[in-house]
């Protein structure tokens, strides 16, 4: 039996893990460096998440001594999301089970844990690896977690596009593993799903065309064409790409965590009078949480939803919350009310903006006005 061998067993039978490369802990290529780099700095311009990054990081900047790269993959499908028309008359969000499923994440920070605390009972050291600016996905494309497909994420013969990667580096001299052999052929559904045509080529994304990147991640201007392609999503949790791969029509669900339906499916209406108390043990514990910092960010994804949605329950809250809210939420209430339409809305903002102060919240007025929905 050799540490490798050890660490296998470990991974698959005592974490129930079933995906598990190493890879050399050598610096990226250049050209897998000058591909990433642009996503990282759009990123750093984006959140405060990833405020500061200036560039990848290699696995020798997380942990000196550096020799093995741990990449593990789980199943992560929990089941095709509904319609936005099955959301419709209760006036519902939609978020991705997986990204609000507080258990799910718990039980991957756990056996993160373990795996690090096995291998220091042996004398090495061990640290998980986090953030955008290390190219997790290059690392499980080496190493036989899977090969890219064409919609830019891992791809497995059993288990589809659906795999939540993690990695570790450690300082365990470990064997590589080859790559795994593979590709889509000829297939191109993800590119011909794409809402947004983030997926501008095989294997290319543009994350700023990206539903995910914007409603998730984004705390800057989102864009017009974006918020009319997001539907009712909540935040990170668009699976059009994934839907549309013929190799997930056949997963098998997870069955062994449950998401309360307020998390899956909030009421739109209800996200804009959230105490920060519901904010902090609700949503704020999951990673779809994490990702957006705040509640006033799933609220200015809620009225995007609601602007969607076209329905005139919303425009009494609405405009509530044009004079009321936050000013990253404000604007796009109004936006909404726009796509709403009708006497009363336009009546309403004409009204909002003779009184606004805030020049972004005035321009989004102005930019509803113009473009309103006439009844």
């Amino acid at each position: 039996m050799t540490l490798k061998t050890d660490i296998i067993d470990f991974v698959r039978d005592e974490l129930h893990i079933p995906l598990i490369g190493i890879v050399p802990a050598n610096d990226f290529p250049l050209e897998d460096v000058e591909r990433i780099t642009p996503v990282v700095e759009l990123f750093s311009r984006s959140t405060p998440l990833a405020a500061g990054a200036e560039g990848v990081l290699h696995p020798r900047d997380f942990l000196d001594g550096a020799k093995s790269v741990i990449v593990a993959g789980s199943p992560g499908y929990f089941g095709k999301m509904p319609s936005i028309d099955a959301c419709r008359e209760q006036l519902q969000g939609r978020a991705e089970p997986s990204h609000v499923n507080i258990g799910y994440l718990l039980d991957s920070q756990e056996k993160g844990n373990r795996l690090t605390e096995f291998l220091a009972e042996r004398g090495f050291s061990c640290c998980s690896v986090v953030g955008i600016q290390f190219p997790l996905k290059i690392a499980a494309s080496k190493c036989g977690i899977g090969f890219y497909g064409k919609n830019a994420l891992i791809q497995h013969p059993e288990y589809g596009s659906w795999i939540s990667l993690s990695a570790y580096v450690t300082d365990a001299d470990l064997e590589s593993d080859a790559p795994l052999e593979g590709d889509c052929g000829s297939c191109e559904r993800c590119i011909e799903a794409c809402p947004t045509g983030a997926l501008y080529e095989p294997y290319r994304c543009d994350p700023s065309r990206c539903l995910d990147f914007n409603l998730g991640h984004n705390k800057n201007i989102i864009p017009f064409f974006i918020r009319d392609k997001s539907g009712n999503l909540m935040g990170e949790g668009c699976t059009a790409c994934r839907d549309a791969c013929p190799v997930n029509q056949k997963l098998k669900k997870l069955e062994n965590f449950s998401v309360p339906d307020e998390l899956v499916h909030p009421s739109l209406l209800d996200v804009f009078d959230m105490t920060d108390e519901q904010w902090e043990q609700g949503f704020a514990m999951t990673l779809m949480g994490f990702f957006l910092l705040d509640k006033k960010y799933l609220q200015r994804n809620a009225a995007i939803g609601l602007g969607n949605f076209k329905d005139r329950r919303a425009v009494n809250v609405l405009l509530r919350v044009v004079d009321q809210g936050d000013d990253e939420v404000r604007g796009y209430a109004a936006w909404a009310l726009g796509k709403i339409g009708g006497s009363s809305s336009v009546q309403k903002l004409k009204e909002s903006l003779e009184r606004e102060l805030n020049e972004t919240v005035k321009s989004e007025i102005k930019a509803a006005l113009e473009n309103v929905e006439q009844e």
